[in-house]
């Protein structure tokens, strides 16, 4: 789901090649998160081939080929955006490729997505607040270390939810 989200949401602004949109979606992850060719472009095959987007091919210079999303393809888009974002291993890259690609959904569904994100975030901190009083309870040095990571991830959430109320604070955005 998550790749595919994010191709998809990238050719909604325009079509691009491999190279650009495996820059992009590292851009948009992080240096942390590896996006590699052979990921990249069996997706792409993929997605033409269920025909979600085209390929064309340029052959002047050095081969190109370019990937543009058909109708098909903005219906699976809009699909994957209502989507649940599953809990598990990517459930942050998920929304921050939503939150990335919300520009195309009505004011209500990017008031409703912020919203969905703030309660994930405040789900993390309560469950983060949980675990610090348990730790608190029993004084012993690993506590200690441990008291500081989740901290940290405290930290982290809370950012996330005050930024994402600013977020929706802002909204709408109207280009000058």
């Amino acid at each position: 789901m998550m790749n595919e989200l994010f191709v998809l949401g990238e050719l909604m602004e325009s079509p691009q090649n491999g190279y650009h949109l495996r820059n992009a979606m590292q851009a948009s992850l992080g240096k942390n998160r590896k996006v590699s060719f052979g990921v990249l472009y069996p997706l792409l095959d993929k997605l033409a081939k269920n025909g979600l987007i085209t390929i064309t091919v340029n052959e002047e210079g050095r081969t190109q080929k370019t990937a543009s999303i058909t109708d098909k393809g903005r219906q699976r888009f809009f699909e994957l955006m209502k989507q649940d974002v599953p809990s598990g291993a990517h459930t942050e890259e998920i929304y921050l490729i939503k939150l990335d690609s919300m520009q195309h959904l009505s004011l209500d569904e990017q008031k409703e997505l912020l919203m969905v994100y703030i309660r994930e975030k405040q789900i993390t901190v309560d469950e983060i607040k949980g675990y610090l009083k348990k730790l608190d309870d029993v004084k012993k040095i690993d506590h200690w270390y441990a008291t500081k990571k989740l901290e940290l991830l405290l930290g982290k959430a809370q950012l996330a939810i005050q930024w994402a109320e600013d977020f929706l604070s802002e909204l709408p955005y109207v280009e000058e």
